[in-house]
């Protein structure tokens, strides 16, 4: 993903459909987001991080799709309890996950489990922690780059399932 500066994330928010309170709480802090050039995806949430904008870079065409992110997974007993992320298949502490929510037309929502920091597109490069502790508990030998090109497909399966269009204007 290449660096968007903030009139392109804003015609990015009208292009999607970004309405309301979230519009106006939408924190756009491009210097706190690294390594753009390692990333297919990035998350900018509002101040409590559960509501946000999700920008997926497919092919140099930036999509962007609005959610809502549930952190933490509990089992029956209330114990958080390890998951794998649908996006990255990052095994992660059930503090570490999420639930993402997308809403669709009429009422329709999609929900995926996904790791609480999307940060997907760093674990499956092994640039975090999390990452690093994933390949250890999953015994994955696949390479980082086998890891890249399965992120991609889900992410063009995502988007697609959401029905998301480019965003007109903002492809290099």
């Amino acid at each position: 993903m290449r660096e968007i500066e903030l009139a392109e994330f804003e015609q990015i928010m009208r292009a999607v459909g970004v309405r309301g309170k979230l519009r106006k709480e939408l924190r756009w802090t491009p210097d706190s987001y690294e390594l753009y050039g390692e990333r297919e995806l990035l998350a900018v949430s509002h101040r409590g991080g559960r509501n946000g904008l999700l920008l997926i870079d497919i092919d140099a065409n930036l999509y962007g799709a609005p959610y809502e992110l549930l952190p933490g997974i509990r089992d029956a007993g209330g114990r958080s309890k390890p998951v794998i992320c649908d996006f990255c298949y990052t095994w992660q502490r059930g503090s570490n996950i999420g639930r993402i929510t997308f809403r669709l037309e009429e009422n329709r929502t999609v929900t995926f489990i996904c790791c609480a920091d999307l940060q997907c597109s760093l674990h499956v490069r092994n640039l975090t922690p999390a990452s690093l502790l994933s390949r250890t508990q999953l015994r994955e030998d696949i390479t980082p780059e086998r890891r890249i090109v399965r992120l991609r497909a889900k992410l063009e399966s995502l988007a697609a399932a959401l029905g998301l269009q480019p965003t007109a204007g903002v492809k290099p």
